[in-house]
């Protein structure tokens, strides 16, 4: 294993990231879709729309992507990390879909 090998293959690195990159997900949206409200009148009006749980979902859809970075660079540390922020953001969603 190299050197960057061993510097990126880190369990917290996976952590770090999957739990960072829906936030900014969802800000890259509000940003593209938004000119005019503030954050939390966009989520009250996603809510109102009825999409609030789609909205996140695709918000969520990047960590697989960076969980299948790592694991065809077989960096498996990492992508153990990033499992977990998964799992609870899709409880999150399931939770608030009910």
């Amino acid at each position: 294993m190299s050197k960057i090998q061993e510097r990126i293959d880190k369990f917290w690195l996976g952590l770090g990231l999957g739990a960072i990159i829906p936030p900014i997900a969802l800000f890259g949206v509000y940003k593209w879709f938004n000119k005019t409200n503030s954050f939390s009148e966009f989520v009250a009006k996603l809510s109102v729309w009825g999409i609030q749980t789609e909205v996140f979902l695709w918000c969520i859809l990047p960590i697989a992507f960076v969980f299948a970075l790592f694991y065809f660079l077989h960096y498996d540390n990492a992508a153990k990390g990033v499992v977990f922020p998964t799992m609870i953001y899709t409880i999150i969603l399931l939770i608030l879909d009910l």
